[in-house]
């Protein structure tokens, strides 16, 4: 029979169990997700809720995965997907909606450690090299990050999957002047989906300027030869740059031809890591962007388990904490917005 004093003990320990719910003693800490690439503006424009989404990342999905922070793309165009609107009419429903459901912050360098932190990238590069000046406008309303590249080519840069005749060319010339703005106005370009030369000329931009370059949503095309996929040596280009690409789990980019799975997005994080550097990869994943989620990897919620498997793969904890937020966060908060001069 167990004496007085070990119950008391025993009680010593159960007794912070109790005052945290019951929670097991050593289970591990679910590990932050910042996420480069989170589709709930296609839901705002629809129908105003953030709370379910599809099933993948609404808040409800973003704070069961311990997700702290998303990138939300601002499309510039309809896709084919939403009704047509104009960017300023979508940047102001997302602002209204993240508002309104008092689970965000906008900007969220200075977030409440309660809210999810937010940040918009804008997509609409044929918009803005109709008037590059536009730049300093979008910044100044929160914008931090650029989408120059999409599908097909635009009026800024090639396209990775470019169809035509003709020879493949990197920035137009009014691309020059709007990734010029981007720069010196202290934001982001996100070279994802553009061609190899397009994303050569930025990261030769961006090194004068001193400023980072992202790709919110890439994979390496050693592992998966999709055309939206980066060379080595354009993801040595964005590591040099002081950037980080987001590792996505969109079918064509982890597997083309062939059933994909959390397997697929383990090495290619591992494969990153090896060539850009555990300071260089983060994760885009692309929930809620209109493609449909992996079997095992179906929602924000499911972030738990991509952590596991990479432990199970030999990943350092701190190397996963880096993926995971802590490479998102340097980079999305030295984007202050604050004017730069090349060289500087």
């Amino acid at each position: 029979m167990p004496s007085r004093s070990s119950i008391a003990r025993f009680a010593l320990l159960l007794l912070p169990l109790l005052l945290l719910g019951g929670a097991p003693a050593l289970v591990r800490a679910e590990m932050p997700v910042i996420d480069l690439r989170v589709g709930l503006s296609l839901i705002v424009t629809r129908d105003g809720s953030l709370a379910e989404g599809q099933g993948q990342a609404g808040y409800v999905e973003l704070a069961r995965g311990n997700v702290i922070g998303v990138v939300l793309p601002i499309p510039g165009h309809s896709e084919g997907r939403l009704p047509r609107l104009d960017a300023s009419t979508a940047f102001f429903q997302l602002r209204t909606a993240l508002s309104l459901s008092q689970k965000f912050a906008f900007q969220g360098c200075t977030r409440r450690s309660d809210r999810i932190a937010a940040w918009i990238s804008l997509e609409a590069p044929d918009a803005l090299a109709r008037d590059p000046t536009q730049v300093g406008l979008w910044v100044a309303r929160g914008v931090r990050v650029f989408s120059i590249a999409g599908k097909r080519d635009n009026d800024v840069a090639t396209s990775s999957t470019r169809i035509g005749p003709g020879p493949i060319t990197g920035l137009t010339r009014a691309g020059h002047e709007v990734v010029r703005q981007i720069l010196a106005a202290g934001a982001l370009v996100d070279v994802s989906d553009a061609s190899a030369l397009s994303v050569d000329e930025v990261t030769d931009m961006a090194r004068a300027w001193h400023v980072p370059v992202i790709a919110t949503h890439s994979n390496a095309r050693a592992l998966a030869d999709s055309p939206w996929n980066l060379a080595d040596a354009q993801i040595r280009e964005i590591a040099a740059s002081n950037g980080i690409i987001g590792v996505t789990a969109v079918h064509g980019m982890l597997a083309p031809g062939r059933t994909s799975s959390i397997l697929h997005v383990v090495k290619q994080i591992l494969y990153l890591v090896q060539v850009a550097g555990s300071d260089h990869v983060a994760l885009g994943i692309g929930f809620e962007s209109g493609v449909s989620p992996l079997v095992d990897l179906k929602s924000a919620a499911d972030s738990p388990r991509l952590a596991a498997d990479l432990r199970d793969a030999g990943m350092s904890e701190e190397d996963i904490a880096r993926v995971f937020y802590k490479n998102a966060l340097r980079v999305l908060c030295a984007t202050s917005g604050v004017p730069l001069k090349a060289g500087h």
